[in-house]
């Protein structure tokens, strides 16, 4: 893939795949309010993580010069949220219904390989065809497109898609339940989990593995 098609496909997925996710999920389930959970976190986890990755880490940089705030693409938690919930309403829709934490936790297994493999295959194409910048130790010592990317990318975002699916599930078997405080309260953790906890476990292997906590650019300093 090109740069041109990732030029193009950032604007596709605003414009065209982020209203699909909105109908078919609202479709699903009826609900204003809960079409919005559901879409909620993969956009704000799409917009935190990387505007932190490329604004204050520099960890990331987008080859992209309209619609930007420093190196982050305004509209960048759209692209990624998009396309993810989507994946998760798929999930939605062929999983059994919650019938205990077991039940949930292999859905949200097999679910989050399901997503990390396609956020894979993006970033590869991405990074290869320079369209994003990634860096890492990999890039600092000009390793493939695929190395750069499986330095970090398996871990992160099988994690999400592991914690995207358990929301969903979560969130599933809260519809049916009288609503209370505590709904609110499981949302909000939910989304600070999903943006804190693939980072620190990614953070905390790239230490183990490669020396470095992996979530600043790399440079010279980090490799003496």
């Amino acid at each position: 893939m090109s740069k041109r098609f990732y030029s193009i496909y950032q604007y596709i997925a605003v414009f065209i795949l982020f209203p699909i996710a909105v109908c078919i999920w609202y479709k699903s389930l009826i609900s204003i309010k809960y079409t919005f959970f559901m879409l909620s976190l993969p956009v704000i986890t799409a917009y935190i993580v990387p505007a932190i990755g490329t604004n204050i880490t520099n960890l990331w940089e987008f080859n992209n010069k309209k619609f930007m705030i420093g190196k982050f693409r305004i509209y960048h938690g759209f692209v990624l949220g998009s396309v993810t919930s989507i994946f998760g309403y798929l999930i939605y829709k062929v999983s059994p219904v919650w019938n205990g934490g077991v039940n949930a936790v292999i859905i949200s297994l097999l679910g989050g390989a399901f997503i990390a493999f396609w956020n894979i295959i993006y970033d590869i194409y991405a990074v290869k065809c320079g369209f994003i910048v990634v860096n890492n130790k990999s890039a600092f010592e000009n390793k493939s497109a695929h190395e750069i990317v499986f330095e970090y990318a398996p871990i992160y975002f099988y994690c999400f898609g592991f914690i995207y699916c358990f929301y969903i599930k979560l969130l599933e078997c809260l519809i049916i339940l009288p609503e209370n405080r505590f709904f609110y309260v499981l949302i909000i953790l939910m989304h600070i989990v999903s943006i804190f906890v693939p980072t620190l476990i990614y953070a905390c292997i790239s230490k183990k593995i490669n020396g470095y906590w992996g979530i600043c650019k790399y440079t010279k300093e980090n490799n003496e």
